[in-house]
């Protein structure tokens, strides 16, 4: 009776055995799997950090400006808008005031960039819009906090972004709270606020928050005493003794964790800004420092 004839590999293996011996050691000793925190360096081990430019705008609403005299309407503004951010090289901003029009304008007219939430919390939720240019980074989750706004409720949204060349993430939180006499309202909603920044922290990557607080010195305090947050124009935070920049206090504000640097901040009028809104647009150059080896 003849057998069948079976090829032999490794050491007198049928081949097939030995093909999947060999596959099987090769899964073992390749690269190994990718942490669940973010990285703290490049492949080739060594430590990495990242930077961009960073900003925080009110667009001044589209019902501020209907009718006759003052600032020319809304979808022109939105325009002007859009190419001040888009000039001035800023990769992250968080706009505060923005109507459904202008969200459409702003689209149109920002080419590169993605803006959340648009419309995806409501209309409510289109007042505040955090943009970012996809090239170099990519949204990788997202969400919000109701808090009281002009005897309203609203969101206050947050991005999680994922830094495409080094794989780090941080997190942006766009903030607009009450204007005026009432205090009650922004008191509550920067205390959710800073309860937001803390849990966010807690996963372990930078946090900045960009903000229209109607608030100067007691904004500043009670986000940087109660957080590892820190402004891009300057001071000394601190649980007793707050100390602010020393410039004149705005009530716009870049706030970034301890792990970040600031550079080059500027409170920026030039004649597209003073056109769109009677905001000064802020922004600054941060730099995120690498994480220490592990």
């Amino acid at each position: 009776m003849l057998r069948a004839h079976t090829p032999t590999g490794i050491r007198g293996l049928p081949v097939a055995a030995a093909l999947a011996l060999l596959l099987a050691a090769s899964l073992l000793v390749g690269a190994p799997a990718r942490a669940a925190t973010e990285p703290s360096s490049r492949p080739g081990g060594k430590p990495t950090g990242f930077g961009f430019k960073i900003g925080t705008f009110n667009v001044l609403g589209s019902q501020h400006t209907r009718g006759r005299g003052g600032y020319a309407p809304g979808t022109q503004r939105a325009r002007w808008t859009a190419g001040a951010i888009t000039q001035r090289g800023i990769d992250v901003i968080g706009l505060q005031e923005v109507q459904r029009d202008q969200l459409r304008v702003l689209r149109n007219r920002m080419p590169g960039y993605r803006i959340w939430p648009g419309t995806a919390l409501g209309n409510q939720g289109v007042r505040l819009q955090i943009a970012f240019r996809t090239k170099q980074f990519r949204l990788v989750g997202h969400g919000h906090v109701m808090t009281r706004f002009h005897r309203q409720t609203r969101p206050i949204p947050w991005v999680e972004l994922r830094d495409r060349r080094t794989d780090r993430r941080f997190f942006v939180v766009d903030v607009h709270n009450s204007p005026k006499g009432l205090e009650r309202e922004r008191d509550s909603a920067t205390a959710k606020q800073v309860r937001l920044v803390q849990r966010l922290r807690r996963k372990g990557a930078p946090v900045f928050v960009t903000a229209d607080a109607n608030e100067k010195r007691e904004f500043y305090c009670k986000m940087t005493s109660r957080t590892d947050l820190r402004a891009a124009n300057g001071g000394k935070p601190r649980a007793r003794g707050c100390q602010p920049p020393r410039r004149r206090l705005r009530i716009d504000w870049v706030l970034g964790g301890k792990k970040v640097v600031f550079s080059h901040y500027r409170e920026d009028r030039g004649p597209r800004v003073r056109r769109s809104s009677d905001h000064e647009l802020v922004h600054a150059r941060v730099r995120v420092k690498p994480l220490r080896r592990r």
